[in-house]
C-alpha cells in the first residue's frame, strides 16, 4: 500500500494573465484534502473579505492565513502597508513550510508580491530551499520569475483569450471570487 510520506513533494507554479490560477490551486487543495493530506494556505495581497475561497477552505477544514488589505491591489494604489504585509506573509510561510506539518502549502499570489517589488526572488528561492522533500508547494500570481520557474517541477501558464470583464461585466460572487 502506498503512503503519502512515500510521495515526493513538487513545486508547482500557476501563472499568467488568464483566470483560474487560484481556482487551480483550490482544485489541488480539494484533491489533497480528499486524499487525507494536510494542507496549509498563505494568501499574499488578499485581505479578509467575502470570498468563496475562504469559506471553502473553512468547510474543508484547511488552515489558512490572510495577509493583505481588503479590496483589489493595483500598481497605482500599492502602499508601504502592502509591502509590510507581504513580508509578514513571507515570514509566516517560511515557518509553515519548515515546520514539516503540511503535505501541501499553497502560496496564493506570492508571484504578484514579487512583481510589485514587495519581496525578492531570493525570498521565494529560500522558501523552495527549506521545503521538506515530501512537501508540495503551489505558487500563484500573474508572473513568474525565471529562476523560480527553473526550480519548479511544474509550471502552467494561464492565458486569457477572452474574458467578460473586457465587455464591462464585473466579477461574479461565487463564480469569479
Amino acid at each position: 500500500m502506498f503512503k503519502v510520506s512515500d510521495q515526493p513533494g513538487f513545486v508547482q507554479v500557476f501563472y499568467g494573465d488568464g483566470r483560474g490560477k487560484t481556482s487551480a490551486a483550490m482544485g489541488e487543495i480539494v484533491r489533497a484534502v480528499s486524499a487525507g493530506l494536510r494542507v496549509g494556505v498563505v494568501f499574499f495581497m488578499k485581505g479578509e473579505r467575502r470570498n468563496a475561497e475562504y469559506s471553502s477552505l473553512k468547510a474543508l477544514g484547511v488552515e489558512y492565513a490572510v495577509f493583505g488589505r481588503s479590496g483589489f491591489l493595483s500598481g497605482a494604489d500599492a502602499r508601504a502597508e502592502d509591502a509590510r504585509l507581504c513580508r509578514q506573509a513571507l515570514t509566516f510561510a517560511a515557518g509553515q513550510i519548515s515546520s514539516d506539518k503540511w503535505d501541501l502549502v499553497v502560496l496564493d499570489e506570492i508571484n504578484n508580491a514579487l512583481y510589485y517589488g514587495f519581496i525578492e526572488t531570493e525570498d521565494i528561492l529560500r522558501l523552495l530551499s527549506i521545503k521538506p522533500a515530501r512537501t508540495s508547494l503551489v505558487l500563484t500570481g500573474k508572473t513568474v520569475d525565471k529562476e523560480v520557474a527553473e526550480k519548479a517541477d511544474l509550471v502552467d501558464k494561464f492565458r486569457k483569450l477572452k474574458h467578460p470583464y473586457d465587455q464591462g461585466i464585473l466579477a461574479r460572487a461565487g463564480i469569479d471570487y
